[in-house]
């Protein structure tokens, strides 16, 4: 018995390719024991089903070997078809079959097996369920189960929380409520739609190997933000700090960028999501944590050895399979799309779906006083600028008799000033002013200060809208 283990334990050391243990049992007792060496010489056709003793390689010859399975398998000449080609005329029996006959031949049996078999009406394409995910309104359970959301984890790795998602146990594996999974991606689906309808920011997380594509085109759909590298703690908690050279833009109802906005674009705090869609909770605890500290609702992928309590909605799947994780996080996507259309449908008919944040309404606030104290100095300046009237022309323009606001028109001062001018030129013996182009001066003056005046009131019009 040492002998046969030191034969197993030392002999694979030395061969390229290792024996089986049954080859080498089999050896020792063919050689060692009598009756086994008379059977042998009895049946010697025994002796040709045996397997060959494997040859001896070195260093340089694995690697030659190894070199020419990898060009063999580059250039597909492991599947070459050592028959006779069909290309060439060879005799089959008493027939010579030439490549017309062979081609006729192929066609035949062609057309006669050609309606037999399965028809496959849809086929799995791994590319498929990133380029093109599918709606809320197509999930379905056979999707579910094909995508291998069912898969749990072994049942010593469960927690006893998700007991009210676990379908049964097959071969030591827990199963997954596929009925559960699709209720609850449904209501995930509902929850991003309307964030994204009332203008909400979505973030979606996924920075496991392979979802990074995933989340990448869940966020271009929803119009949102994606993470697939780790999380740095205090991005939310302490944003102030982490995120303090971090850009931001303001946007109107129709997402197009507002100008104006550069002050309280220094200003302004880093954002914080509405709403994070992590597709692998179990490495991102962090994350969840800091959303439950500032109230920011999360949707996660819980697997049988999850915390479902990490998140406000569940989606109890398996978060192993990426194509389990590309059709929730597909779905999730279109929920966003589709909310992301509904708003922008109804900006274009006047119904604005989401509120102004308060740090940007006090900011506008103050952008319209500040508007409307600087239009009261530049009339002032127009009023204080009129060359020729004194203070009593001016309280006469300002005011009648009974102390009432007196409306001048343009024309009226136009003249006003023009005959101030030429008293004026006259008191001071100097040639008079052609009162025509004085006049047509100063109505061009006035134009261009009642045109800057009309833009002033469109701004502080849009600021207010």
């Amino acid at each position: 018995m040492v002998i046969r283990n030191a034969a197993v334990r030392h002999g694979r050391r030395q061969l390229a390719a290792p024996a089986a243990r049954s080859l080498l049992l089999r050896h020792l007792t063919t050689t060692s024991t009598p009756t086994a060496t008379a059977t042998a010489h009895a049946w010697p056709e025994a002796q040709t089903e045996q397997p060959a003793q494997p040859k001896l390689f070195s260093a340089s010859k694995k690697k030659q070997r190894r070199d020419n399975a990898s060009i063999s398998l580059s250039t597909n000449t492991g599947h070459e078809h050592h028959g006779a080609k069909w290309t060439q005329t060879h005799k089959l029996g008493n027939r010579t079959l030439t490549p017309k006959k062979q081609y006729a031949e192929f066609e035949r049996v062609q057309r006669a097996t050609r309606s037999v078999g399965t028809q496959l009406e849809r086929r799995y394409v791994p590319s498929e369920l990133i380029a093109n995910p599918p709606a809320p309104e197509d999930v379905s359970l056979e999707l579910l189960m094909a995508s291998q959301t069912h898969m749990g984890h072994n049942t010593s790795l469960w927690n006893p929380s998700n007991a009210r998602y676990i379908y049964g146990t097959r071969q030591g594996i827990h199963i997954i409520s596929l009925e559960a999974t699709a209720a609850h991606l449904r209501r995930a689906a509902r929850v991003v739609e309307d964030v994204s309808y009332r203008g909400g920011l979505v973030l979606f997380v996924g920075n496991r190997p392979g979802q990074m594509e995933i989340v990448t085109r869940a966020a271009e759909l929803a119009g949102a933000c994606h993470l697939y590298t780790k999380w740095i703690p205090g991005s939310i908690t302490n944003r102030d700090v982490i995120l303090k050279n971090k850009g931001i833009k303001v946007v109107n109802g129709k997402d197009a960028e507002l100008e104006g906005f550069d002050g309280y674009k220094n200003t302004a705090r880093p954002l914080v999501p509405d709403l994070v869609v992590c597709l692998n909770p179990m490495e991102n605890y962090t994350l969840l944590y800091e959303c439950g500290l500032a109230s920011v609702p999360t949707i996660g992928i819980i697997d049988t050895n999850a915390n479902p309590t990490w998140v406000s909605y569940t989606i109890p799947a398996n978060d192993d399979s990426l194509r389990s994780t590309a059709v929730i996080g597909g779905v999730l996507g279109r929920a966003g799309q589709r909310g992301q259309k509904r708003r922008l449908a109804d900006a274009k008919n006047g119904k604005v779906t989401w509120e102004t944040p308060p740090s940007l309404a006090n900011q506008i606030r103050k952008d319209i006083k500040a508007a409307v104290i600087q239009r009261k100095e530049v009339m002032g300046r127009m009023q204080a600028n009129l060359v020729g009237f004194t203070e009593e022309e001016l309280e006469i323009l300002q005011t009648e008799y009974d102390g009432a606001a007196k409306s001048v028109s343009e024309a009226d001062m136009v003249n006003m000033m023009a005959e101030a001018s030429v008293q004026e030129a006259a008191k001071t013996d100097t040639p008079v002013v052609d009162l025509a182009a004085m006049a047509s001066d100063i109505s061009a003056s006035l134009d261009a200060a009642k045109g800057h005046a009309s833009a002033l009131e469109a701004d502080i019009a849009e600021i207010r809208k």
